[in-house]
């Protein structure tokens, strides 16, 4: 049986792949996509009203990410909780990130594969603790 701190890991990987891999195949839809998204700031608050849930539910199980390159994701899922706050109150910061980032097409691929590379490293570490 897996631990469910490894589960969460592999969860995390998973997540991130679905959402990135396919800006690698089809960028002008995918920005299109998160464009729209990102102007209606209700759609803004309720995303990161529920990914700040889900980074609660990781951070309850962060005493068992104490020590190794696991730490690294504690470090992760709290910077990533403060951006989800921030983003609940301010949702026009959303759209301001996405155009700085990624309405380039160099942006967004140097994005997504920044991004499946550390799905892959979380991918690892969670194999290293099964």
């Amino acid at each position: 049986m897996i631990a469910f701190p490894t589960l969460l890991l592999l969860w995390t990987a998973f997540f991130m792949l679905v959402i990135w891999l396919p800006m690698l195949f089809a960028p002008k839809i995918c920005r299109s996509i998160i464009e729209k998204t990102l102007k209606n700031t209700d759609i803004v608050r309720v995303r990161a009203f529920i990914t700040m849930i889900i980074w609660f539910l990781f951070l309850a199980v962060n005493q068992t990410f104490t020590n190794g390159w696991a730490m690294f994701f504690s470090i992760f899922w709290y910077l990533s909780l403060i951006k989800w706050a921030i983003l609940i109150r301010f949702p026009h910061m959303g759209y301001n990130k996405y155009k700085w980032f990624y309405s380039t097409p160099t942006g967004s691929l140097v994005t997504s594969l920044l991004i499946i590379a550390f799905a892959l490293f979380t991918i690892r570490v969670a194999i290293m603790k099964i």
